[in-house]
């Protein structure tokens, strides 16, 4: 039988207990930093990188995100050098 979740609630339960674990982190002098390239400027990627951003902060650890232009090239041309 199939059973329903909660996505939501298990989510930010996962949340509270990573919060625990990073001010644990944090008080053995252990810091935590999710750096993040994105290149080009997808606008579903670009949300889901907000959004991790956000997760990030919430949970007490720190971010960095680069953008990166995207650059058409052909790739055999790399390979042959």
């Amino acid at each position: 039988m199939a059973q329903i979740i909660d996505g939501k609630k298990i989510s930010a339960e996962i949340k509270e207990e990573l919060k625990e674990q990073v001010a644990q982190l944090k008080e053995a002098g252990i810091e935590g930093t999710l750096a993040v390239i994105q290149v080009g400027d997808d606008p579903a990627s670009s949300v889901y990188v907000r959004n991790k951003k956000k997760a990030c902060e919430y949970i007490g650890i720190g971010s960095r995100s680069y953008e990166l232009p995207l650059i058409q090239c052909k790739p055999m041309g790399l390979i042959q050098g």
